[in-house]
């Protein structure tokens, strides 16, 4: 299981304490998260969390550190990245989510606010997305219609949407064969 890139460092740990029949391999595109990260990691039970790496999901797949790109992924989790990073982050983890996942099983999944249709709920989202630009232009909370578009161009088919605590959503999509 990749996780890719650790926005949160809690989340990676919640999820290998209750899944521990994967082995977790954490990232983030700032090195200085990794002590968190292993924080987290060292507290729990079983070890199945791996060192945390770099990773740009801007930049190929071919230049990630360590050996991320010779295997193959059951999923690829990605928590409260794409509305806080420039839409081509977005493209390039579509792009890398495409190459590293297993044909036919591997799932993207994906964490966070999401609009549906050009619709944006509740208020509290739309002023969340209202101060993330006016932070930076090139970030904002994504539609999901354009998430589906990008998944199709990318051999990933989107299969589930799931509400969340928070006005948050986790969306799925599955790799093709």
């Amino acid at each position: 299981m990749l996780s890719a890139p650790a926005a949160e460092r809690q989340h990676i740990a919640h999820f290998a304490k209750y899944f521990t029949n994967f082995m977790w391999q954490p990232s983030d595109v700032d090195t200085k998260y990794f002590k968190s990260i292993s924080s987290y990691a060292s507290m729990l039970p079983k070890n199945n969390v791996l060192d945390p790496v770099h990773i740009d999901v801007s930049s190929p797949v071919e230049n990630w550190d360590g050996n991320i790109t010779s295997l193959k992924y059951d999923a690829v989790y990605c928590a409260n990245l794409i509305h806080i990073s420039p839409y081509p982050c977005t493209i390039g983890l579509f792009t890398s989510a495409s190459k590293l996942l297993k044909p036919g099983t591997g799932l993207l999944i994906m964490y966070g606010p999401y609009s549906e249709n050009g619709v944006l709920t509740p208020e509290s989202n739309v002023r969340f997305d209202e101060g993330l630009r006016m932070q930076n232009p090139l970030w904002g909370v994504r539609d999901i219609v354009d998430l589906v578009k990008l998944g199709e161009n990318n051999e990933l088919s989107y299969s589930n949407k799931v509400e969340m605590p928070a006005n948050n959503k986790m969306l799925f999509f599955r790799r093709n064969n």
